[in-house]
């Protein structure tokens, strides 16, 4: 689905929304990643139709997998006129912004304006939070010692278990009010 337009003259684009640059938003050095991040499983995983569109009790449902799955046919007709509307006000977002752009249409509950509206908050943020750079492994080692959040291992359909153990957070945190703390280790 990315289409990473660099044609002369046109402006770059990916999943059907112009870009631009995209922030680093982390940096962890090679030897501080696990060596089974990812298990192989998870590259020849099917999941379920269950796990893709959660079906509620009152008829309603609501899509739990967005990336690598073929969209419904009301799906694509609103992501389609998403990205006409955002290409209407010139807007342009970074590239894991528009990854995520059926996901801020389901938020919205397949408004368009109002799934758009969503993907600018969103790139806001970002470009506030990461606006000194990305998160680096070694300013955030200190505070992983106290055991707050980690993973522990994955279940039966491959989604990673986050634990996340809030009687771990020291106290000063509290009285500093370093809720920014917290954040950057999830």
């Amino acid at each position: 689905m990315a289409d990473h337009r660099l044609d002369e003259g046109a402006a770059p684009s990916a999943n059907g929304f112009q870009i631009i640059q995209e922030l680093e938003t982390l940096s962890c050095k090679e030897e501080n990643v696990a060596q089974h991040s990812l298990p192989v499983e998870a590259l020849t995983f099917e999941p379920s139709p269950s796990l893709i569109v959660s079906p509620f009790d009152n008829g309603d449902s609501e899509r739990k997998i967005h990336c690598n799955i073929e969209l419904q046919a009301n799906e694509q007709e609103k992501l389609q006129a998403m990205q006409r509307e955002a290409a209407a006000q010139g807007l342009k977002f970074f590239p894991s912004i528009t990854a995520m752009a059926t996901r801020f249409l389901s938020h919205a509950r397949m408004d368009v304006k109002k799934a758009l509206r969503c993907m600018q908050a969103t790139q806001e943020w970002r470009q506030g939070y990461f606006a000194d750079g990305p998160i680096v492994d070694k300013s955030v080692q200190e505070d992983l010692q106290h055991g707050i959040v980690y993973f522990s291992g994955r279940d039966s359909d491959l989604r990673p278990t986050l634990i996340v153990r809030g009687a771990r957070i020291p106290q000063q945190w509290y009285k500093e009010k370093r809720v920014d703390k917290l954040i950057r280790l999830l």
